[in-house]
């Protein structure tokens, strides 16, 4: 009896230390409040000439997407676009960030910007997964054109680029 006492012991005790130091390394995703400073400012991608599909010879366009503090605005140059509030931030990779925060022409709705690094100069930009670019005549790869808002540059007209 003794015997399987000492047996029982030996398998037990090993067994409970280890169940009990085991850890686990979740790694939880941060979320920051605001914008992360390195995708800041004015994107767009190139000038296309969408005439042919309005019936005019030249009708010249691009998106346009401006990151600030707090905010997203993105756009085509007459639509209404998309446009995020109170935002906030995660680094998904050393490529990728995405932005979440409420769409600003439906409260009810959150949405969700990713930027995606392609090169040292271009990103692709999805909006709820789906690349922005997709299904229209314009470039999928957009460049930065100013690291502030053009807001921050021309302070003495704030309604200029709204």
């Amino acid at each position: 009896m003794n015997q399987s006492l000492t047996l029982s012991l030996l398998i037990a005790v090993p067994l409970a230390i280890g169940s009990v130091s085991t850890t686990t390394n979740a790694k939880a995703a941060t979320w920051h409040p605001g914008t992360p400073t390195a995708l800041q400012g004015h994107w767009r991608n190139k000038t296309v000439n969408i005439g042919k599909y309005f019936g005019m010879k030249k009708l010249y366009s691009h998106e346009s997407v401006h990151v600030k503090n707090n905010r997203i605005d993105a756009s085509l140059t007459q639509s209404a676009g998309w446009h995020l509030t109170n935002t906030k931030w995660r680094k998904i990779n050393n490529h990728a960030y995405t932005i979440k925060g409420k769409n600003a022409l439906n409260e009810l709705h959150t949405g969700r910007f990713t930027f995606n690094k392609v090169s040292g100069k271009q990103v692709k930009i999805y909006y709820d997964g789906f690349n922005i670019a997709k299904g229209t005549p314009f470039s999928p790869y957009f460049y930065r054109v100013a690291k502030k808002s053009l807001t921050t540059i021309y302070p003495h007209r704030p309604n200029l680029f709204k």
